[in-house]
């Protein structure tokens, strides 16, 4: 169904996170029709809109401290131009900037719709064959070691998944805190998914993570199985 552009709407719209086949059909009819697209970098999204053939125009969007923030991104909204938000890859709001865009735009009753699509979270989760509910996602880890460690001990009193994004230069302080914390939970590491050299690596313990690790090259997603041990493998869930 081709898109009808409506005026006055914020559009959430999620990119490739690394294969350019991902992006859906909707999700380029919508960025080719709105009359703006707010992203993080313009740099990153006009190099992805030339090779998908988008001409629209881009504004970055940084945080606003403002009393008013995006105001005149707001007022354009309201005087019915429709406009796109994106992430430089995956979906916004999901580890990224744009969720105060969306807080701001819904306190000013403008009209917000998702465009779904590629997302590292749901990725991992999609192939690890776990019982995916419940999910306790922790979003990029803080750079502290001290504060990383809070994370993932707070994070170990839930009964489920944890899943979570790495920088590629944290890896080696983060395995020595998986071994002490989680000793006997099983690990799966996303590494450049959808991009052309990608793994996913499945350890049955920290151990075996910090003696065979992944190459230290690219994008991270991590998913622990942090369930009682008598539910592992249990494959029944409830899709959405």
């Amino acid at each position: 169904m081709a898109h009808k552009r409506e005026p006055g709407t914020l559009y959430v719209v999620a990119t490739p996170i690394g294969n350019l086949g991902d992006i859906t059909i909707r999700a380029l009819d919508v960025l080719k029709d709105v009359e703006l697209v707010l992203c993080e970098s313009t740099k990153e999204t006009k190099s992805l809109f030339h090779k998908l053939g988008i001409s629209t125009s881009v504004l970055a969007l940084y945080k606003d401290h403002s009393e008013s923030p995006y105001a005149n991104v707001i007022e354009q909204l309201k005087q019915g131009k429709s406009m796109a938000l994106v992430s430089d890859a995956g979906t916004p709001g999901v580890s990224d900037p744009g969720s105060q865009m969306v807080r701001i735009a819904r306190e000013h009753r403008i009209p917000i719709v998702p465009v779904p699509g590629a997302s590292a979270l749901t990725g991992i989760l999609s192939v690890s064959g776990f019982q995916v509910n419940p999910t306790y996602f922790l979003g990029f880890l803080s750079e502290k070691p001290s504060k990383k460690r809070r994370e993932l001990e707070k994070a170990r009193e839930i009964d489920g998944l944890i899943v979570f994004y790495e920088s590629v230069h944290k890896l080696p302080r983060l395995y020595p805190i998986l071994l002490e914390l989680f000793p006997e939970t099983e690990v799966l590491v996303g590494r450049e998914l959808t991009k052309a050299f990608e793994e996913v690596l499945y350890y049955a313990n920290p151990r075996e993570l910090a003696e065979k690790p992944p190459n230290a090259k690219g994008e991270f997603v991590f998913l622990l199985n942090h369930r009682k041990k008598s539910l592992k493998g249990n494959s029944e869930s409830t899709d959405m």
